[in-house]
């Protein structure tokens, strides 16, 4: 038996469009005009970022490095920050790097609430070993505590593991950021989001969400991280919050 040996497969964005207007009632071999494909390009886009409240898919997982600066403890990231790379929806871990000798540290990262508990927080310096990120619309800030100093900033830097945004679609024939299993999971809940533009029955509807959530949960399922869940206690605050 003979195989391709390829598993590169993958659809482009108005295949994508193509695939799930014939879910609503488009005929085969039916061109969509560019109205149609504008509107449904507005929907796919949609439902893309929406899926960012999913949770971190493996794939999507990003690392950077970056250095630190003496006296300074806030931190803007995202394209054209002071860190310049794509903004990350949530920061799951950080690592303090020694630049001699390659030591690894983790820092904890607290809520906005626990790291105003922090002592003098705006204004200690030394060793990081707390961080907090707060993500905004288009950017996120890193503030670490105590404050790194010049001895530190020279001898340190930092390493953070976070989820990415997911690419959006611009161009017809751009290919999803996704691996090609989530493509029935695309093209489902897109045709579910254009059921109603195109005067799908109520039933009919109801049966293309069921499906759209089928294939979207089955990729989920597939997309996540295996290993062990490890618990500890945080002893870096007593109970009044004050540092031990």
């Amino acid at each position: 038996m003979s195989t391709s040996g390829d598993t590169t497969w993958q659809l482009q964005r108005d295949q994508i469009i193509s695939a799930a207007l014939r879910k609503v009632g488009f005929a085969e071999g039916e061109t969509p005009n560019a109205t149609q494909i504008g509107y449904a390009a507005e929907a796919l886009n949609s439902l893309i970022q929406s899926w960012r409240a999913d949770g971190m898919p493996v794939w999507a997982m990003k690392t950077y490095t970056f250095s630190l600066t003496a006296n300074t403890m806030t931190y803007d990231i995202g394209p054209g920050k002071t860190i310049d790379t794509p903004m990350p929806m949530k920061v799951v871990e950080v690592i303090r790097v020694a630049t001699q000798g390659g030591n690894r540290v983790p820092l904890n990262i607290y809520t906005d609430y626990d790291f105003k508990l922090l002592s003098n927080f705006q204004t200690t310096t030394g060793v990081p070993v707390q961080v907090y990120y707060q993500p905004f619309s288009k950017y996120g800030t890193l503030k670490f505590w105590p404050i790194p100093d010049a001895t530190v900033a020279a001898n340190y830097t930092i390493e953070i593991t976070y989820q990415r945004p997911f690419e959006d679609f611009d161009n017809s024939t751009d290919e999803p950021d996704f691996p090609n299993y989530w493509t029935r999971a695309i093209i489902y809940g897109l045709a579910y989001d254009l059921s109603p533009e195109y005067g799908v029955a109520l039933a009919d509807r109801r049966t293309l969400q069921q499906d759209a959530m089928m294939y979207k949960d089955l990729a989920l399922s597939y997309g996540t991280e295996e290993g062990s869940i490890r618990f500890m206690p945080d002893w870096t605050m007593n109970m009044e919050g004050n540092d031990l």
